[in-house]
């Protein structure tokens, strides 16, 4: 996956298949959990936008797909 910017587009992401991969539980047990992972990656056109508000996005696209309800109750 390798988004790219195609003007006049200032962004685009892509995004992964869903796989099952072993993590670690966050607690700080040496328990092993099989965890979800989709990966996504985003381009954008640095003259428009910079690094930090992609970032931003990005937490809160992160937050609305872990949890669905939450981007419900966000919107007005």
């Amino acid at each position: 996956m390798s988004p790219v910017v195609v003007p006049p587009t200032v962004a685009i992401g892509a995004m992964g298949r869903v796989r099952r991969l072993p993590r670690f539980v966050d607690d700080g047990s040496d328990e092993v959990v099989a965890a979800r992972i989709m990966p996504i990656s985003w381009g954008c056109d640095h003259r428009v936008t910079d690094g930090a508000s992609l970032a931003r996005f990005s937490n809160l696209f992160k937050g609305y797909v872990e949890n669905p309800s939450k981007m419900m109750f966000a919107m007005k």
